[in-house]
């Protein structure tokens, strides 16, 4: 009888959670190609790179460098690139789970919330924006999503909704925000663009007083109360964000590369965002696309939305600010790589769904907020397809994917076939790191962009750098080859695609090694 009993438990639970359920099993049958690809994403094995720096005792930003924030580097110290890509397939559920919830919150709706849920899945794991991968984005949005859950239950959120600000201030409130700020502090922790998300719901903030303000019914000591109560409120977002933030300098400083961690893992994302030139052919455009037009446009979109809290609908006022700071952060580094706009997918994918309500209110009697609902959300819409269309954006091809993935499948194709269709490096990678294991290199320098091979053969750079372009960017070439000389690694790799020289490299090269192999794509030089 207890085990009947059980049973039926078990089948009421899975009837409440039907469409969570289905979004899971869509997210696992689109993600089985991800654990039958060959090491050939370069992000992905410079992450790797680190994280077999990092538990072989490396210190990161002082023996081992990138320049993204921490937290990404210690989550891909893992064994390997099949366990990286299992955590990111259970990351992808959780966040999933904490989208469908958050989106629920929003619609009330279970089909809503279902609808944004599955668009948010198809543009998360399909090739198109490099959903395949583990990008840090990804794992940023598992921080954000889980924020906003927390966040979602606080009292600030329930306030934005209601015409009557409630002055609540106990202690799971301020639990709420401060838990709901440090899931935002950690998202940042992995990748900076993630303050973009993070001011999307502190504008929250700013909309309720705004709102506030322009009631005609309020008096000043209200809106003073109001102040007070949002500024107290804040406060607890605020320290629960900056939270992991301070903990993570403590940390650095405390394992004495506090410095490094300020110069490499904080301030060099400023300088990225901004090293990137920009030419679109047009004086103005380059301005908009620039740090400051963009940051202009920004500001001057916030605040149209925000004086337009009597004809829009405060659901969209939150989905158009989280959109447009989103959108602000794919921009920040003016790039175009399509696993950026992975960021903005939330956002996109609330739109939509709030477009489909907007739609179905036509015929009611809000014809004017609902004409300017919909001049919004499809400007928004319009606006990210002109920024698409002047960076030249070119997703991959998700057919050739999935098509070369059933070749394989059905045998069409071998196991190197399969690979090998990747990356044309793929084919030295699996050749050179077969040599490698078998002569036991532990570390090896690779003068050139190469991480894969880091990251096949689980060997560490002899450098504080995973490929030449940071050495270049860096200009650290005198203290790259003082390790070189120092460790004498018994194997060095030089690209053949690598088109910078690097004279005492190539003299020390001529002095100790010999040219003991040459591939398509590189030679290998081993110590005499």
């Amino acid at each position: 009888m207890k085990f009947i009993s059980l049973l039926k438990k078990i089948d009421v639970f899975l009837d409440k959670h039907v469409p969570l359920l289905a979004l899971f099993v869509v997210i696992v049958l689109l993600r089985l190609p991800n654990f039958f690809e060959p090491y050939w994403y370069g992000d992905e094995a410079i992450y790797l790179t680190l994280g077999t720096a990092l538990r072989e005792g490396g210190q990161l930003y002082t023996t081992i460098i990138d320049h993204k924030t921490p937290l990404i580097y210690y989550l891909a110290m893992v064994p390997d690139q099949l366990s990286f890509r299992i955590l990111n397939l259970f990351w992808m559920i959780a966040t999933t789970g904490f989208f469908f919830t958050f989106a629920k919150k929003l619609f009330k709706k279970t089909s809503l919330a279902f609808l944004a849920s599955l668009i948010m899945v198809i543009l998360t794991t399909l090739p198109m924006l490099e959903g395949n991968i583990p990008n840090g984005e990804l794992f940023v949005m598992g921080f954000v999503m889980a924020g906003a859950v927390l966040f979602s239950n606080s009292s600030i959120f329930k306030n934005f909704f209601k015409k009557e600000t409630s002055f609540q201030k106990n202690w799971q409130d301020s639990a709420l925000l401060v838990s709901a700020g440090f899931m935002m502090g950690l998202g940042i922790l992995t990748k900076v663009p993630a303050i973009l998300d993070t001011a999307a719901f502190l504008s929250v903030f700013w909309l309720i007083l705004i709102s506030n303000f322009f009631d005609q019914k309020i008096d000043l000591k209200k809106l003073g109360n109001t102040f007070g109560y949002l500024f107290n409120r804040g406060l607890y977002f605020v320290a629960g964000l900056i939270l992991p933030i301070a903990l993570s300098i403590i940390y650095f400083v405390a394992k004495g590369h506090g410095q490094d961690y300020l110069d490499y893992g904080l301030l060099y994302n400023f300088r990225y965002s901004q090293s990137w030139p920009i030419d679109l052919g047009n004086n103005l455009i380059n301005f908009a696309f620039g740090m400051t037009g963009k940051t202009i446009i920004l500001f001057t979109l916030f605040i149209l939305i925000s004086l337009n809290s009597d004809q829009i609908k405060k659901r969209l006022q939150f989905i158009s600010l989280y959109f447009i700071f989103t959108l602000y952060g794919v921009l920040l580094s003016s790039r175009p790589y399509p696993h950026y706009f992975v960021q903005m997918v939330p956002a996109f994918a609330l739109l939509i769904a709030e477009i489909i309500v907007t739609l179905s209110e036509i015929n009611k009697k809000k014809l004017l907020q609902t004409s300017k609902s919909l001049v919004l959300s499809l400007g928004l819409i319009a606006l990210t397809l002109y920024v698409m269309i002047s960076f030249k954006f070119r997703p991959y091809s998700t057919a050739k994917y999935y098509k070369q993935f059933y070749k394989y499948a059905t045998a069409q194709i071998n196991k190197e076939e399969y690979e090998n269709s990747f990356d044309g490096v793929v084919k030295d990678n699996r050749a050179v790191s077969k040599m490698i294991a078998e002569m036991g290199i532990r570390k090896m320098f690779i003068w050139g962009t190469n991480p894969l091979l880091y990251a096949q053969s689980k060997t560490i750079p002899t450098s504080r750098f995973t490929v030449s372009f940071h050495i270049k960017d860096f200009d650290d070439y005198d203290r790259t080859f003082a390790q070189v000389e120092k460790e004498q690694p018994k194997l060095i790799i030089v690209m053949k695609n690598e088109n910078q020289s690097f004279p005492k490299l190539e003299e020390y090269l001529g002095k100790y090694y010999l040219p003991n192999d040459q591939f398509e794509s590189m030679t290998l030089y081993l110590r005499q």
